[in-house]
């Protein structure tokens, strides 16, 4: 029984509250901050978790493209990689027997050389040994740079495929599309089994918490408010009175224009004006689509 004069008084407040602020200084439309939500990569939609009017979270799965033919193609570079993995030459054990070869030279020529200072052996000997030495430095020479060109030409094939296979796991992980932001689908463009293109809209999200007021002001008007500002915003209530609250100017237009058709105003449309936008909490029966009138 004491509901009725207490809500009586509170719309009377808010009735007072705007009608004391005197004319309005712009009017708009409510409107929601929301994203149309697109395929970055072209498929066909094995998943869709989205409903119209669903409220979702960030970061779960909204849809999901099919993967089996870039899976596919993954898996075959990751074989041609460890194909080319297994041609690597050994250059260890390609150089080991020139290097057992060229150890035994050099301790044949540890032996010759006191025999040859002693006369016992002939210098002739000790110079066939340090030729075959050096035909063996040259052999080991050539063979070690053969061993490295194969090497890195193996080693550049196996980074292009791996880049290659990287660029795959990328469009495989843009196939799975999830929730940029806390809000409620609004609309759902495409359907589970239907192909979509790469930049095709799939459905929007819509942020009913973060509701913002585009409005039209002229020039001064506009001298007294700056970004950052706050503004009061009042719409109708659903007892017939009016609800009132605050937002914030978070854009401010750099040139003017003419007044759009849907916003009602009582001056002439021929006048130019700038277009503001005042970011409102959402609030009481604050929706999108309600008219609002604007006061300083």
């Amino acid at each position: 029984m004491m509901k009725k004069p207490v809500i009586l008084c509170l719309t009377a407040l808010l009735l007072v509250s705007c009608g004391n602020s005197g004319k309005p200084v712009a009017y708009g439309i409510l409107d929601a901050y929301g994203w149309q939500i697109a395929a970055s990569q072209p498929g066909q939609i094995v998943e869709l978790n989205v409903e119209e009017g669903m409220t979702v979270q960030k970061g779960s799965l909204a849809c999901q493209l099919d993967t089996s033919h870039l899976a596919l193609q993954l898996d075959a570079l990751q074989t041609q990689v460890k194909s080319l993995r297994a041609t690597l030459p050994d250059v260890g054990k390609q150089l080991e027997v020139l290097y057992r070869q060229k150890k035994s030279l050099q301790r044949e020529k540890a032996r010759l050389e006191p025999l040859v200072a002693s006369g016992t052996a002939s210098a002739k000997h000790m110079e066939e040994v340090d030729d075959q030495l050096f035909v063996l430095d040259s052999k080991i020479t050539a063979s070690s740079s053969q061993l490295s060109q194969q090497t890195s030409a193996i080693l550049a094939n196996i980074e292009s495929l791996q880049s290659q296979a990287t660029l795959l796991q990328d469009q495989i992980k843009r196939c799975r599309i999830e929730n940029p932001e806390n809000g409620t689908v609004t609309r759902v463009h495409m359907h589970l089994h239907e192909y979509v293109a790469a930049g095709q809209p799939i459905f929007k999200l819509t942020d009913y918490n973060n509701l913002y007021v585009d409005a039209w002001m002229d020039a001064v008007t506009l001298s007294g408010i700056s970004l950052g500002d706050s503004l009061k915003v009042c719409t109708d209530a659903p007892d017939g009175g009016l609800f009132e609250t605050y937002g914030r100017v978070s854009f401010i237009a750099e040139e003017a224009e003419f007044t759009p058709n849907r916003v009602m105003t009582r001056d002439s449309r021929t006048r130019q004006v700038y277009r503001i936008r005042i970011d409102v909490p959402a609030a009481g029966p604050l929706k999108p689509g309600m008219p609002a009138e604007i006061y300083k």
